[in-house]
């Protein structure tokens, strides 16, 4: 099986937060949830004598939790649905994730120094679609972020799908990516996302997740705090690990200045 890439954003997270210096203190409390996740199926061609269907092939569901700073590195794993709690040195977390919601809680006080912690919950299902049919997939997206001297931080739910079919005779494909993220504030939306079949069976995936993270330190200059430019969730831990190694570089940078000084 594929490693998932939430595991593999949440190993360079780590890998780039072991690389930095302390800072000072802060704190911050984040929530990401999905409720009643729900899809329906509508025909579009009455006369084909053909029920609107779908097959579920294939699920796959996976959670984590992750703290690196301070001289500790804590984490917790899991590759299936169900619920998870951790207690962190410096905090504390849970994720839940099942068929129909899911939800990401994530808190740190007053951690010392450079630190970075994240949260996170997907879901993916392949599935095959009757002809003529179109998938409506949606769910009701709430996100909180409240940071208090923290560099970057983001709350955020997605929802996505593709299909593919014959169009006309001619195999085509579509897909949709359903958003809603917050870098301050609560937000709340309806998400969703709509696929349609042509005259043949279709074939495709759907997936949610969310994904709750924040970082501090002091040599990094804050990401601009522009929610359409917010990145998707499996990109956060590179994206913050990118970060921190080019701010450990600056400052050694400065260091051998200082020496030849």
């Amino acid at each position: 099986m594929p490693v998932h890439p939430l595991k593999i954003a949440a190993g360079l997270f780590a890998a780039g937060l072991l690389a930095c210096a302390p800072a000072q203190a802060a704190s911050a409390n984040a929530t990401a949830s999905l409720n009643n996740i729900s899809f329906q199926l509508i025909d579009l061609d009455l006369t084909d004598n053909i029920s609107p269907s779908i097959t579920f092939v294939y699920t796959d569901a996976a959670s984590s939790l992750d703290f690196v700073g301070g001289g500790v590195v804590e984490s917790a794993s899991s590759a299936d649905y169900g619920s998870m709690n951790k207690v962190l040195t410096y905090g504390g977390g849970s994720v839940q994730n099942g068929a129909a919601s899911m939800h990401a809680d994530l808190h740190i006080d007053a951690a010392p120094g450079a630190w970075g912690s994240a949260a996170s919950a997907s879901q993916l299902l392949t599935f095959t679609l009757s002809p003529s049919t179109r998938l409506l997939f949606t769910a009701e997206a709430e996100v909180l972020m409240q940071k208090d001297g923290i560099d970057f931080g983001v709350a955020s739910a997605l929802l996505s799908g593709s299909v593919g079919s014959s169009i006309d005779g001619v195999w085509g494909t579509e897909s949709f990516n359903s958003k809603l993220s917050s870098t301050e504030g609560l937000r709340n939306q309806v998400l969703q996302g709509v696929l349609n079949t042509g005259a043949q069976i279709g074939r495709g995936s759907l997936s949610a997740s969310l994904t709750t993270i924040f970082q501090k330190h002091s040599d990094v200059t804050p990401i601009p705090q522009d929610i359409s430019a917010v990145p998707e969730p499996e990109t956060y831990g590179m994206l913050l690990a990118g970060l921190l190694v080019v701010g450990s570089v600056a400052r050694g940078k400065r260091r051998g200045q200082a020496r030849q000084a």
